[in-house]
């Protein structure tokens, strides 16, 4: 016989807003009860009922209380930004990564400016600042398929003791999501999370983190 308690475990962890309600105490378990019901039936080939149904996002409660929260205080050592950003995107090709290889040699970049590049599978990726946009595309030989301007980076900043914390990434990018700003492109390095976001988004992504950080070291 299918039990449904871990059907409605998978059910819960599937929707964020749910999870976070039913642990945090606002969720109205029996509406909630009667909204999954019919999935419920459908996954456990049987009837239930709306009483089963509250008495298991009862105990999930309890149970999920007792787990390290998804979205956590991250403490923030710094908050660096850079801009104004240019982004170019290259098809990857063993020609162009020889070209990439001597990048550096023919475009001096100074710690003031900005420059990061992604290899990927199909096509890499520089990021930089846009003093730097027509050097690096006379360098190359390839026309970029891909120029976005008017970016800006956020650079957060945290101390190793957050390895092995799960939801570090995941409490930070939570930041911005509630505040609906768009993420261009996540650079990271071990101890910190660079935000691209266009130029109009820069100081609202300012505030929100400059006030975790009050927050968190106060």
């Amino acid at each position: 016989m299918i039990k449904i308690q871990p059907i409605v475990r998978e059910i819960i962890k599937k929707e964020f807003e749910a999870y976070f309600a039913l642990t945090y105490d606002y969720m109205n378990m029996t509406s909630y009860a009667y909204r999954i019901r019919s999935q419920v039936e459908e996954l456990a080939k049987k009837k239930v009922t709306i009483t089963s149904l509250v008495v298991s996002l009862s105990r999930l409660k309890k149970e999920f209380k007792k787990q390290k929260p998804l979205i956590h205080d991250v403490k923030i050592t710094n908050i660096t930004t850079k801009l104004p950003l240019s982004e170019l995107g290259y098809e990857s090709s063993n020609a162009f990564l020889r070209e990439l290889e001597s990048l550096h040699k023919n475009v001096k970049i100074s710690s003031d400016d900005f420059f990061t590049v992604t290899a990927g599978t199909a096509e890499v990726d520089i990021i930089c600042s846009a003093n730097l946009e027509s050097k690096i595309r006379k360098h190359f030989k390839t026309k970029p398929k891909i120029i976005n301007r008017n970016f800006a980076a956020v650079g957060i900043s945290y101390g190793p003791e957050v390895f092995g914390t799960p939801n570090v990434f995941f409490s930070l990018l939570s930041v911005t999501a509630r505040a609906r700003i768009n993420i261009e492109e996540l650079v990271s390095t071990p101890t910190e999370l660079i935000f691209i976001i266009a130029e109009r988004d820069f100081g609202k992504t300012v505030a929100l983190f400059s006030e975790l950080h009050r927050q968190v070291n106060q």
